[in-house]
This record gives C-alpha cells, sequence and structure tokens, in this order.
C-alpha cells in the first residue's frame, strides 16, 4: 500500500467515526417579548380604513355628480335648442336619485365609523383596567416580598445582638 493511500483510508475512516456537533448562539434564544400594535395604534389604523373608504365613497359621489351635472348640461343645451324637455327632467330625476343614493352610504359609513370608533375605545380601555390590575397584583407581590426581607433582616439583627451579648458575657 502507498503512503498517499493509507493516509486517505485513514482520513476516511477518522470522517466515518467522528460526529459532528452543532452550537447555538445564545442570541439565538430571547426572553424578551414580542411587540404587539398598542389598542391605540389599532384604533388609528382601524379609523384610518374607515376615512378612506368614507373618502372614496365621497369621491365617488362627486364624479356621478360631475357626470350628472355635464349631462344635465348637455339636456338643457337640447332644451334651449327646443329638442328634449322630458329627457332633461328624466337625467334630472337620476341625478338627484344617485345624489340621495350616495349621501345615504356616506352616512352608513359614517355610522359603521362611530362604532368601530366605540368599539376600539371600549376595548383600550378595557386593556387599560387589565393592566393596572396587573400592575396592582406585581405591586402587593413586591410589597410582600419586602416584608419578608424586612423581617428576615429584623431576625438577622436580633441574631446578632444576641451573639454579640453572648460574646461580651
Amino acid at each position: 500500500m502507498s503512503a498517499f493511500t493509507s493516509r486517505t483510508s485513514l482520513l476516511a475512516r477518522r470522517l466515518a467515526t467522528t460526529t459532528t456537533r452543532t452550537t447555538l448562539s445564545r442570541a439565538a434564544f430571547t426572553t424578551t417579548t414580542q411587540t404587539q400594535k398598542s389598542a391605540v395604534d389599532s384604533a388609528k389604523d382601524t379609523l384610518k380604513s374607515v376615512d378612506r373608504k368614507v373618502s372614496d365613497k365621497l369621491v365617488d359621489g362627486i364624479n356621478i355628480g360631475t357626470a350628472y351635472a355635464n349631462k344635465i348640461k348637455e339636456a338643457t343645451s337640447e332644451v334651449t335648442s327646443g329638442k328634449v324637455t322630458g329627457k332633461a327632467d328624466e337625467l334630472r330625476g337620476e341625478a338627484k336619485g344617485k345624489a340621495h343614493e350616495v349621501a345615504g352610504e356616506a352616512r352608513g359609513l359614517k355610522e359603521e365609523a362611530k362604532g368601530k370608533a366605540h368599539e376600539v375605545a371600549g376595548e383600550a380601555k378595557g386593556k387599560a383596567h387589565e393592566v393596572a390590575g396587573e400592575a396592582r397584583g406585581v405591586k402587593e407581590e413586591v410589597k410582600g416580598v419586602a416584608k419578608a426581607v424586612k423581617e428576615q433582616a429584623k431576625g438577622e439583627a436580633r441574631q446578632v445582638k444576641e451573639d454579640v451579648k453572648r460574646g461580651l458575657n
């Protein structure tokens, strides 16, 4: 056997018998809590989306109103030229109907936004009460620990005092 083959077989045997170890860094594990949106931020996001929907509906209403205004202008120009009077009345009625429909949708969205705002405000208030309750619990727990430490210190001080008295006698 040549030196090369004996050496490669030795390396192959060593690789076959060697186990690999995987180590994870301590940074892979964390003890911090995940940050979540607060109730106020959730409320802001909800109100922004509702505001956007209302704005879109209002813009649609304005565009429809403009389109009908142009049709009415065309119809009135035809009326002044004596072509159509019935068509203008029809378009005017149609424009009024559309305007009332868009206004109704906008009112509905407004009421929906109010409801969402009240709901989010209630959730925020509930969360605030929950956090306050947790804070009170932690406060009482800290008081209990402080009281225990105080009593332990008093006991140790008494013991030291007695030891000193015994040492002097």
